[in-house]
């Protein structure tokens, strides 16, 4: 019998909301419990879709979630990209929860490769510490916000994120 592991259940999720959102996922490769790999096909498009999970959001009022891309990850993203970049899109979904499912405010944000690439630099030209994704959720905003490692959440005083829609997991 298979033991029931904490990635199980944040994985499980975004599985259930592609299934009900009438998407057929398959796996395309899992090596650890930090990270899945699926290859998503809709009507539309071929997706890979690389996969992580947070359950430790930073905030009391706005929630925000970070996800830290090491060296070993940022190797496997350059090498999907290079690899499937022809043949499908890929994008990201992070998974955004909380320790506990009952807790309001999770999210599943997608991200298109082009905004992923405006917040990490996979070539890590810019030493700015770790490369990392922010998920910033405004409380009452229909939109997301991202900035990252590369791209600063704040510019001369101005909000600098890029705002995604909540809702993008339907438009695949």
């Amino acid at each position: 019998m298979a033991a029931i592991r904490k990635a199980d259940y944040y994985y499980g999720a975004l599985l259930s909301a592609l299934v009900n959102g009438g998407l057929a996922p398959a796996l395309f490769e899992k090596e650890n419990d930090n990270r899945q790999i699926y290859e998503v096909t809709t009507n539309k498009a071929s997706y890979i879709m690389y996969t992580k999970y947070n359950t430790t959001p930073s905030g009391s009022k706005d929630f925000t979630w970070s996800f830290v891309f090491g060296d070993n990850e940022i190797s496997e993203i350059s090498k999907i990209h290079l690899e499937n970049s022809k043949e499908k899109e890929i994008i990201f979904a992070f998974i955004c929860a909380q320790k506990q499912p009952s807790d309001s405010n999770q999210i599943i944000a997608i991200v298109r490769w082009d905004e992923f690439l405006e917040c990490v630099d996979l070539q890590k030209a810019q030493v700015r510490g770790t490369p990392r994704l922010s998920i910033k959720a405004v409380k009452g905003s229909h939109k997301l916000r991202l900035y990252g490692s590369k791209r600063t959440d704040v510019l001369d005083g101005k909000d600098n994120t890029i705002r995604i829609e909540r809702n993008r997991l339907s438009s695949l």
